[in-house]
């Protein structure tokens, strides 16, 4: 019990930190959502936008997190705490993972813009005439961006390593202010360009952000390629299990890209914004208390404790479904009134309303999942076990590949739809095999009280669901539903009363998640964050 309130104090503030700080960030990322769409609407400009930045993410995603986002810290903090010539040779290693990014991912943006009208012809096989040339002209314009990013994220990984995080913290925050203003200061003078060098625009403050902080360290640029040294023969190493898991993310959106370009106009609009909104509680919550269990589990693992090391992954296991559960599933009753508060004004119409919401609908069922599997996934990470997570990565990528085929073929009628349903099983299908192989490998999962615990959260989500349903009848008599105050007091009446019955049925089903949650909240918290934080992902557009 002792070190179950250890882990509780250690484990809850720092989810809380984590997540307070992405949901700043993804707040931003709403706001560039919304000047978006109240803009140009789901339509064929915002389709050609969403289409133009897969390659250019498709090569940031490979090159530069698929090298920096598992190994470059460990690697840089090895080199780093072993006094001055430690440091030194650390800034030799961070020089040359900056080059070699550089070098490579300069090279392939060039070429990229040098193929762009036919690979993206190849992406976009139901795109032609003016829409097909402006993804292209987009997509050439965005090829600056995977450089700049790349640069910037080795500047995150030396400023995480020294446990500098201001400007790590405010640079996502300024690219997605870099694409607003690029919706609304260049576009009008520019034309639709405005919004790719929109995009640039954000790169460039992402990365110029960080450059106080780094030449304050003692960063001077320095044309260093010391390719034989240990760290970049272990970075090359540990990245490959890293570039096939992001390439099998990759493929996903690939496949979106492909068949929702086929589709009626608006498709990839709607499923870009439907996966950003689902993307928010997955964030803030999954990958904020995987963060934070992290450190906990490789320590317990390392000292050979498997009792402990249980423990801290079922817990922080159920705390996610805890508060992801109640939130998928306010999500799905109030999608309607969610898009239209966030997306609903200008140029973003009812009929966009709809097919969003169709979207959001099933990706809804899938958030639980989504929102475990970066915690279950470190559980082998923290056993030297890189494959497993990447095989199962695969598994989940062919499903998905399979089922969205399959459903446009036979249920055309599906449209967008049949890319979310598909998005959705093949998160089911991965959390489910994780959870078979940790089974399987730890000899359990806790099973009685985590299937306890699921078996509380669900009635107790099901009674909350029940209320906010119950209420918003009688809320829309009272507002005007036609105006966008009345949708969202009705929003935010019924999802506040929703979220006071989901604690108060969790209160009387005797929730130990919802005890150590109120237990937690009256204490100050004072968290060295260096432990908890990763470089974050950007893909294309970050949430």
């Amino acid at each position: 019990m002792v070190q179950q309130r250890a882990l509780n104090g250690r484990l809850i503030p720092a989810a809380v930190i984590l997540g307070v700080s992405s949901l700043i960030s993804r707040g931003v990322g709403l706001l560039r959502e919304r000047v978006l769409t109240t803009t140009f609407g789901a339509g064929d400009v915002f389709d050609a936008f969403v289409a133009a930045f897969r390659v250019p993410d498709l090569v940031f995603n490979l090159v530069v997190l698929g090298a920096l986002s598992a190994s470059f810290i460990p690697l840089f903090t090895g080199r780093l705490v072993r006094g001055k010539d430690g440091e030194a040779q650390a800034w030799r290693f961070a020089l040359t993972v900056l080059n070699v990014v550089l070098i490579a991912v300069g090279v392939l943006a060039l070429l990229y813009a040098l193929l762009a009208p036919w690979i993206v012809r190849l992406l976009t096989p139901g795109f032609s005439g003016e829409k097909l040339a402006l993804t292209v002209h987009l997509s050439r314009i965005m090829a600056w961006q995977p450089i700049l990013l790349g640069a910037s994220f080795v500047f995150s990984g030396v400023l995480n390593s020294y446990r500098r995080f201001v400007a790590y913290a405010l640079a996502p925050v300024l690219y997605n202010l870099g694409i607003i203003a690029g919706v609304l200061w260049l576009v009008p003078s520019l034309g639709t360009a405005g919004l790719a060098w929109g995009v640039v625009m954000g790169a460039v403050l992402h990365l110029a952000v960080q450059v106080p902080s780094m030449v304050r360290l003692g960063f001077r640029w320095r044309p260093i390629l010391d390719m034989r040294s240990r760290e970049m023969a272990a970075l090359f190493r540990m990245m490959l299990p890293r570039v096939v898991g992001l390439g099998a993310t990759q493929v996903n959106l690939l496949t979106v890209t492909v068949l929702g370009s086929t589709l009626l106009a608006g498709s990839l609009t709607a499923f870009h914004l439907a996966n950003n909104l689902q993307y928010v509680p997955i964030g803030i919550v999954g990958i904020a208390f995987a963060q934070a269990a992290f450190p906990a589990m490789a320590e317990y693992m390392a000292r050979g404790q498997r009792a402990a090391f249980l423990r801290v992954l079922t817990g922080a296991f159920r705390y996610i479904l805890f508060l992801v559960v109640p939130l998928s599933l306010f999500m799905y009753l109030l999608r309607a009134q969610t898009i239209r508060v966030f997306f609903g004004d200008g140029a973003f119409d009812w009929e966009d309303t709809i097919l969003t919401l169709q979207t959001l609908g099933w990706l809804t069922f899938s958030i639980f999942a989504q929102a475990v599997i970066p915690l279950l996934a470190r559980a082998f990470y923290v056993q030297q076990d890189t494959k497993t997570p990447v095989i199962i990565a695969v598994v989940s990528m062919i499903v998905n590949v399979a089922a969205a085929v399959s459903l446009s073929l036979f249920l055309p009628s599906l449209g967008v739809e049949a890319l979310a349903i598909a998005f959705s099983l093949s998160a089911l299908v991965n959390m489910s095999l994780l959870l078979i192989v940790l089974h399987k490998r730890l000899g359990g999962f806790d099973d009685a009280r985590v299937l306890m615990s699921a078996l509380r959260i669900a009635l107790a989500a099901l009674g909350g669901g029940a209320v906010l349903q119950l209420l918003k009848e009688p809320v829309a008599v009272v507002v005007a539903m036609d105006r966008f105050w009345g949708v969202a007091t009705q929003l935010i009446v019924t999802a506040a009363a929703g979220a006071a019955a989901y604690l108060l049925f969790a209160w009387l089903l005797n929730s130990p998640e919802l005890k150590a949650l109120k237990s937690y909240l009256p204490r100050r918290v004072e968290l060295d964050l260096a432990s908890g934080i990763e470089t974050p992902r950007f893909g294309g557009l970050p949430d």
